[in-house]
């Protein structure tokens, strides 16, 4: 699990090197419009697409032992009866590992098997590659998250033909290369961490690899980044509010990623890609919420609308 960044170079930090680096290439407005098109599309995917956040079904806290699936109604996960048999099968929690037995007949499959498994380890979301279960139209995730020092389980299940896949297009401001931000990052001198808060009240030790300092309207600006443990990637995670939060939107937080810093601590923070937390659309999300102090107080009038926003007047 990758929860540090390693790139590190002498001179890295604009600070270390007694002065700013030199401006990152410009880039072409037609191009970053596409650009900026293209992510739209992609994340149209991530909330509406035959898994993406909106077909989650619920989320199911496990305990020790035997946990059973399936539409009869004493399951302990209990689906519904046009999407599920009515066994599916049972999971069990035994200290740190879970197993996946399938019931007998029960047409289960993981990841791209061919074949119906029938008893599989899970591996969650903390591992890179986490199984994935399949049945009919039904996806079930194992995750797994921290709270307190005590990690707790999890089954996810979505429904590709979920019937809230049928939405209008998420909305965005218009986007504006004036929100594409050179940034310097600055890692920390040690390996750090802090607590974050989620969305069902967890609280999570989570890595703090650095921080992104860019300017607005001459003002410099700061902005802790966090790497969830589930996070497996090499960019940079950023979530914050700013002034837009009190309306137009989402108020608890927005996301957006930050392409990794070049030799000299260089990259570019583009607000037109900052996009709601899955928790903007699902109640089974288990969203982070920004680090105290990562705030812009500023209307940065870029990326995702609220969902919920309801603009007056068309303004």
């Amino acid at each position: 699990m990758r929860r540090h960044l390693s790139v590190l170079v002498p001179c890295f930090a604009a600070a270390a090197c007694g002065g700013e680096p030199p401006p990152l290439p410009a880039v072409d407005v037609a191009v970053h419009g596409d650009s900026i098109d293209q992510f739209h599309l992609a994340r149209q995917r991530a909330i509406y697409g035959p898994t993406g956040w909106a077909t989650l079904v619920g989320l199911w806290w496990l305990k020790p032992g035997e946990t059973t699936i399936g539409s009869d109604l004493e399951n302990t996960v209990a689906l519904p009866r046009d999407r599920s048999p009515n066994n599916l099968g049972t999971v069990w929690i035994l200290q740190d590992s879970a197993r996946f037995v399938a019931a007998r007949g029960a047409m289960v499959f993981a990841d791209t098997m061919t074949a119906p498994v029938g008893e599989i380890r899970l591996h969650s979301d903390y591992e890179p590659q986490a199984t994935v279960l399949r049945s009919g139209s039904l996806v079930i995730g194992y995750i797994v998250r921290e709270d307190r020092g005590v990690f707790r389980h999890a089954l996810r299940i979505k429904d590709t033909l979920h019937a809230a896949r049928v939405a209008p297009p998420l909305r965005y401001f218009p986007t504006d290369i004036k929100w594409r931000l050179q940034a310097s990052y600055t890692p920390s001198p040690k390996p750090d961490s802090m607590n974050i808060i989620g969305v069902l009240g967890t609280e999570t030790r989570m890595a703090h690899p650095g921080d992104l300092t860019f300017t607005i309207d001459g003002k410099r600006q700061t902005l802790a980044v966090i790497r969830e443990p589930e996070d497996h990637t090499t960019e940079l995670f950023v979530m914050f509010t700013d002034s837009t939060n009190r309306k137009e939107t989402y108020p608890a937080t927005r996301y957006v990623w930050v392409s990794p810093p070049d030799s000299l601590g260089r990259t570019v923070i583009d607000f037109n890609k900052s996009y709601n937390p899955p928790c903007a659309f699902t109640e089974f999300a288990t969203c982070p919420f920004p680090p105290k102090g990562n705030h812009v107080p500023v209307y940065i009038t870029a990326g995702e609308w609220n969902p919920h926003y309801e603009p007056k007047d068309g303004n």
